[in-house]
């Protein structure tokens, strides 16, 4: 009796769930839908950053830059998970479609959750290059307060500036971003 029952439920689930999704996706706004699928693609497939270190390049998604801020350094944007940075990504992702899905006034402003998370991760980026400089000054502090210590300092520091680049993923984000952003502006003073 158990295993008809199961079925049963498995069964109105699928039929709920199909009817639900049927729904969603005639209320969803489709340039929302393209743009929550192109902010995916350019988050966890293309790079963003492009690191040249000793003759080999480390390629970094947006992902991987969550990853590297819950992990604190470069080496867990490989090996650990991205952490509550995944939860924010994940709505970042979802949020442009709930306006067209939900009534609530409120529902506007998730055209602005994927801005929130770029200015996230860019103050991640800060923090882990003031850490940089702070240990390049350290360095040469170490070596001494001299002309030359400070000079090579300088140098260690426009070298890992000169081996970074950006990635297609880093302007395709940005472009989506400022898209969502203008259109949430845009429906706020539509509908105020």
């Amino acid at each position: 009796m158990q295993g008809k029952e199961a079925r049963d439920v498995l069964n109105q689930a699928k039929t709920h769930g199909a009817r639900w999704a049927s729904t969603a996706a005639q209320r969803v706004n489709r340039g929302d839908a393209a743009g929550a699928l192109l902010f995916l693609l350019a988050t966890t497939v293309f790079s963003v950053i492009t690191v040249r270190i000793m003759g080999s390049n480390a390629s970094l998604s947006f992902y991987d830059m969550l990853r590297m801020q819950n992990g604190g350094n470069i080496q867990g944007a490989h090996g650990t998970g991205a952490g509550i940075y995944a939860l924010l990504w994940l709505l970042a992702v979802v949020g442009p479609l709930l306006p067209s899905l939900l009534p609530h006034r409120a529902s506007r402003f998730c055209y602005f959750v994927p801005l929130a998370l770029w200015l996230i991760v860019l103050a991640g980026v800060v923090s882990q290059v003031r850490e940089i400089m702070d240990a390049t000054r350290q360095f040469a502090g170490f070596m001494g307060n001299s002309r030359a210590s400070r000079n090579m300092a300088g140098d260690m520091a426009s070298s890992l500036w000169s081996s970074l680049s950006f990635g297609f993923g880093f302007y395709l984000s940005l472009a989506i971003v400022v898209a969502f952003t203008v259109r949430g502006v845009a429906v706020l003073r539509r509908r105020a």
